[in-house]
């Protein structure tokens, strides 16, 4: 019997594996670009995740930075004639568009990330987008660089691009609030310099960063990327994921649901070895997942 149990474990990871793989699969658009960033073995392993959890394929679908409308939806039918579904991320909405004519029956997203998209007719047929959960992911930003903090002193700082509006700022300042941090904030521009650093305890960076890591700064760093997390420096203790892989299981299993959400949290990623103290990062995790909690206490 004991031998037998072997064989019956190995036949049963084939026919798990045998179905999986025959079973639509979902396609995500992507470029070298983004490959480069992300990383291609993290890629192979969130595709192996995925699988798991979606119980499918989850297939990438490689076109050229400049694709054009017309090449991606050619891409597209070469991977899969009839795709589970289908996610852009938003630099290639008008492949989107495209595809979404030929196949308005595909369940499919644009994940349009945290940039402000055009202004579209409400009438105007095309694929859903849903924007990133900006307002939490700064909430939750602020509530974990309260708990780096090395002490009490010190203030947060917060690099931005342009474009951070007045509700992240204030979800924000209630992360803030929350982990009982009562002085206001630093909000600077990517491009602006600071000097004063001594008086900063944790700085939240979302946007470009390299201006800022050519300082050496010895400060715990929470970064708004999709970087491959090992390639980041010793200082990064936090990394707000919103890539079309890190989205891709929020993504499919709202389109099977049907659901009307308007957005989707960022993957918050706390990078190996980063953090020294164990009672720290099972702390910060604890926090990743708490819920907006409004100025009336309510969860939002």
């Amino acid at each position: 019997m004991k031998k037998l149990l072997p064989i019956f474990f190995v036949g049963l990871l084939l026919l798990t594996g045998l179905f999986f793989f025959s079973r639509p699969p979902v396609l995500i658009v992507t470029d070298s670009s983004f490959n480069i960033i992300y990383g291609q073995f993290r890629m192979r392993l969130r595709q192996a995740e995925l699988l798991f959890r979606l119980r499918r394929r989850v297939l990438a679908v490689m076109v050229s930075d400049q694709a054009g409308p017309e090449q991606i939806a050619i891409a597209l039918r070469q991977k899969s004639v009839q795709p589970y579904a289908v996610l852009f991320p938003y630099r290639y909405a008008a492949g989107a568009k495209r595809y979404f004519e030929e196949n308005p029956l595909v369940p499919m997203l644009v994940l349009q990330g945290r940039v402000v998209p055009p202004v579209q007719a409400a009438d105007e047929p095309g694929p859903r987008v849903i924007r990133t959960d900006t307002n939490l992911d700064y909430y939750r930003a602020g509530r974990l660089s309260t708990a780096l903090m090395d002490g009490p002193e010190g203030g947060i700082l917060l690099y931005h691009e342009l474009g951070l509006s007045q509700a992240d700022r204030d979800a924000f300042m209630e992360g803030l609030k929350a982990g009982g941090f009562t002085r206001n904030p630093i909000f600077l521009n990517v491009n602006s310099d600071y000097a004063a650093w001594q008086n900063i305890a944790c700085t939240v960076i979302s946007g470009e960063a390299s201006r800022f890591f050519e300082k050496n700064l010895k400060l715990p760093v929470i970064l708004f990327s999709w970087v491959d997390p090992r390639m980041t420096p010793g200082g990064v203790k936090a990394l707000f994921d919103d890539s079309p892989w890190a989205l891709a299981e929020q993504a499919v299993k709202l389109l099977e649901s049907g659901g009307e959400g308007e957005a989707l949290a960022s993957e918050i990623i706390f990078p190996g070895g980063h953090i020294e103290n164990k009672a720290l990062e099972k702390s910060l995790r604890a926090l990743s997942k708490e819920s907006l909690i409004g100025k009336n206490g309510e969860d939002l």
